[in-house]
């Protein structure tokens, strides 16, 4: 009798496995073909708890998509909250994290930050405001110089800080990245940064972040209007930016 109620059982279990392999292997086509957000509030909060773990701070339109792209591929660790590469994969090499209310106070970390005028200029165009706003361009500045300010030069609480600057990323990758490297305690392989790197193209950053169509924008009026931006709101960027804070200008 139990021998007719386990057989009765299997094709149950067998359709449950099929169900659960269909899942995974739909996530890895998923992370092939986009990404994926983690919201598994247990993996965050352990994350969170280790003491060890680092965490990736940058301000909004600062290049932390293109970043934590590489990093995937070249560590072969995702980061949370968005997996790009390895959803199998749980060992979690950061958390990324805005901190736009500037309330952060976490002791491992890399920061990535930006040049302001283009950084500013982003920012409106992601929230769809008015370029030619000088209260919301002043907003927005003021709030990354505070932002600057804060990871630069104000805080005492890190007990491991790598500082990478966008610009020098894209002009010495290999350089700069070899500052995350020695974060983490490795030794840079140059062949394989390259061959990350090769994979993470504007296009490619736009084909794995379908759920936030504006992360990359590639259309050439975007660039136009940047230069243009630039040329009349430039100065004023950087006049608000300092206000109070000269001593940003030595970091760009």
């Amino acid at each position: 009798m139990k021998s007719v109620i386990a057989h009765s059982h299997q094709p149950i279990v067998m359709w449950i496995r099929h169900l659960i392999n269909l899942y995974r292997n739909r996530s890895v086509r998923a992370a092939h073909d986009s990404s994926i957000s983690i919201l598994d509030n247990n993996s965050i909060e352990e994350f969170k708890s280790g003491a060890n773990n680092t965490f990736l701070i940058s301000f909004p339109r600062t290049g932390s998509h293109w970043l934590r792209m590489i990093m995937e591929l070249y560590f072969g660790r995702p980061s949370l909250v968005r997996v790009f590469y390895y959803p199998e994969r749980r060992d979690y090499l950061t958390l990324h994290t805005h901190d736009l209310e500037l309330d952060v106070v976490w002791t491992h970390v890399i920061y990535l930050y930006r040049e302001p005028v283009s950084t500013i200029y982003s920012q409106l165009q992601y929230h769809k405001e008015n370029i030619d706003d000088r209260e919301r361009i002043a907003y927005w500045s003021d709030l990354y110089g505070r932002h600057l300010d804060k990871w630069l030069h104000q805080e005492t609480f890190t007990k491991k800080k790598t500082v990478v600057r966008y610009e020098r990323l894209k002009d010495d990758l290999t350089g700069e990245f070899a500052k995350i490297c020695a974060h983490f305690g490795e030794p840079l392989d140059v062949a394989r940064l390259q061959a990350a790197a090769a994979q993470v193209t504007k296009e490619r950053v736009k084909q794995k972040t379908p759920h936030d169509p504006q992360v990359i924008t590639l259309n050439r009026s975007y660039e136009e209007e940047r230069r243009r931006f630039r040329v009349e709101y430039g100065d004023f960027v950087w006049q608000v930016l300092l206000d109070g804070r000269e001593h940003l200008r030595e970091d760009f």
